[in-house]
């Protein structure tokens, strides 16, 4: 059992909050809305001496991130939920919010819609907060007379966003320890180690074997030039940067990374999930469709696939359907077309789209395990040929000792 602080809100609209003990998040949850209460945020807190429970957090600056966007969706569906309008819910979350740049967002918004302006265009405003596929989903539901519901789809589809996030980053942590610790334990070897048996040879006098001459060249360019290096470095990082920036170097580079063997499946399968799942919110919340694909196609960050997105939205402007346009785009892999051409003929294409994303963010994860499980080994050889050389060149060095005449 663990301690886990609670805000939630009552049918008045009433903010109350307080402490329960039990196995996670989800269980509290559960049990607030059993009590007839909206759970607008629950988390583990260190109880105060005074028996009270407050939140604890630390700004780390304005910035706002997608888990930023996400909690105010949740919290403002969960508010909706309860019956309140629009305005008070926004009044409630400019309160509750601590993060100072999101609250400041909340209070422009709010303040807009007390002038007469639509919610949409209040997100509209903010464009770096709140994406396309955001404002268009809440102007939809504003049309339809919807937008409950709407927002409870924007939180699940953000939370579905974040999850992936999530698992990409953390399955990416013990890659990048191990590089940074490699790479500095080689670092160390070739500009503090060797050096020190470079003086030991050249006193000895004696030929080097190859390998160690070899070593010892690395190891001098390094301590000699290591500012040329550093620059060349520079100059080819920003120059790839500035090339990529260009419509025909991004083309280029997304095409070069669909190629790559495992990760361009990777990253073919995580687009694939994307485009489904956002297309498949946006249809489900009233979009229409050639709006919804002009939306994926600017969200999809990879430009080989955006131009296929492209190319199926004009021929859907012909009258061609989705089917067609889908299965001779040649982007998308041929189990992703078959159930979205299902999903049309059975005039639940929103329904299969999104079965589409679930099925490929599965097959996203289990691409992510099995290109650790042979990136992780791999990286261990690469860096363990590296430093069993550095050995082996020294050794060999010390060994020829032995033929020097005395």
């Amino acid at each position: 059992m663990e301690t886990y602080y609670y805000h939630a809100s009552d049918r008045t609209g009433k903010i109350v909050s307080g402490t329960m003990e039990d196995n996670n998040e989800r269980a509290i949850i559960d049990r607030l809305q059993d009590m007839g209460l909206y759970p607008m945020r629950v988390s583990k807190q260190a109880v105060e001496e005074s028996g009270l429970v407050k939140p604890i957090r630390i700004s780390l600056g304005r910035k706002i991130r997608l888990k930023d966007v996400m909690t105010f969706t949740q919290q403002l569906g969960a508010l909706l939920e309860a019956g309140l309008p629009l305005d008070r819910s926004l009044s409630i979350l400019s309160d509750v919010t601590e993060k100072s740049g999101m609250k400041e967002i909340i209070r422009d918004i709010l303040l807009d819609i007390q002038k007469g302006n639509t919610i949409s265009d209040s997100l509209a405003r903010h464009q770096k907060v709140f994406p396309p596929i955001y404002t268009n989903m809440v102007k939809a539901g504003e049309a339809g007379g919807v937008l409950e519901p709407v927002i409870a789809r924007l939180a699940e589809y953000l939370e579905n966003s974040q999850r992936i996030m999530e698992e990409v980053r953390s399955a990416l942590i013990y890659p990048a320890i191990l590089t940074f610790v490699g790479g500095g334990a080689v670092a160390f070897l070739l500009t503090f180690v060797v050096p020190k048996f470079t003086q030991i040879f050249k006193e000895m006098g004696q030929n080097l074997p190859v390998p160690t001459v070899i070593l010892l060249s690395i190891s001098n360019g390094l301590r000699g030039y290591w500012w040329l290096f550093s620059g060349i470095i520079v100059i080819v990082f920003f120059g790839l940067k500035n090339f990529i920036k260009s419509e025909v170097g991004r083309s280029w580079w997304d095409a070069s990374l669909l190629r790559i063997p495992l990760f361009g499946d990777l990253l073919q399968k995580t687009a694939v999930s994307s485009f489904a799942r956002t297309l498949g919110t946006l249809l489900n919340s009233g979009v229409p469709i050639l709006q919804a694909l002009n939306i994926v196609k600017e969200s999809i960050g990879n430009n080989v696939i955006a131009k296929g997105v492209s190319t199926i939205r004009e021929d859907v402007k012909r009258g061609k359907g989705i089917a067609k346009p889908l299965r001779d785009s040649g982007v998308f892999p041929p189990l992703a077309v078959h159930m979205m051409v299902v999903g049309e003929e059975t005039g639940k294409l929103d329904e299969m789209l999104i079965k589409v994303a679930d099925r490929y963010d599965s097959e996203t994860r289990i691409a992510i395990k099995r290109l650790l499980s042979l990136l992780e080994p791999g990286m261990i050889l690469f860096m363990g040929l590296i430093i069993g050389f550095i050995i082996v060149a020294i050794l060999l060095a010390i060994f020829s000792v032995n033929e020097i005449p005395f």
